[in-house]
């Protein structure tokens, strides 16, 4: 089975449990981002165990990679609570990779590494760089690919455009996109 691959660039992980529960936290501004880690995994309340999310942050200024494996995966739900749980416990982890509180469940893993690490590790797959614009005219069309397809979420420039496919997805908040993305995969099987 083809596994597909969610490359999302986000900001740093600076929220806390209780900043969850307020209405106009600084959560707010992450809040697309986080719940596009449950989008990914879910369609029509149906898990997807061939999806695969590198969630690329930073904590204290270190850049770090969150990697949540469709396959092995467990304990996601398709909520934002869900998600943003797990990243609390990614973030428990950095700071004491020991402690109870930074257990890490079965297919959640933590690396500290940057963007250029996946662009290694997937050079021979099919990039596809989801640009928030309406503006550009040239559209490609997915279909059927031998190897994987490796969808890029706000990266703006940072991965080499001649290697990457664009796909415009309008004004959408990354969360919208990540759902739009699962559809376009849906239409390929």
């Amino acid at each position: 089975m083809l596994q597909y691959y969610f490359v999302i660039n986000a900001p740093p992980l600076s929220f806390s449990k209780s900043e969850l529960y307020i209405q106009n936290s600084k959560i707010n501004s992450m809040g697309s981002f986080i719940k596009a880690i449950s989008d990914a995994f879910f369609l029509s309340n149906q898990f997807r165990r061939k999806n695969f999310v590198y969630y690329c942050t930073e904590y204290k200024n270190t850049p770090y990679i969150v990697t949540f494996n469709g396959e092995t995966l467990k304990y996601l739900g398709p909520s934002f609570f869900s998600a943003a749980h797990f990243l609390l416990r990614v973030k428990n982890h950095i700071k004491d990779s020991k402690s109870r509180s930074g257990k890490l469940t079965s297919g959640l893993s933590v690396y500290k590494k940057n963007i250029n690490w996946i662009l290694e590790k997937h050079s021979k797959d099919t990039w596809i760089d989801v640009v928030k614009d309406n503006s550009i005219t040239e559209t490609h069309s997915l279909t059927r690919s031998k190897s994987p397809y490796v969808f890029f979420y706000n990266f703006e420039g940072k991965i080499p455009s001649h290697k990457a496919i664009k796909l415009p997805l309008g004004s959408l908040d990354i969360d919208e996109q990540v759902i739009l993305t699962n559809y376009f995969i849906e239409s390929l099987m």
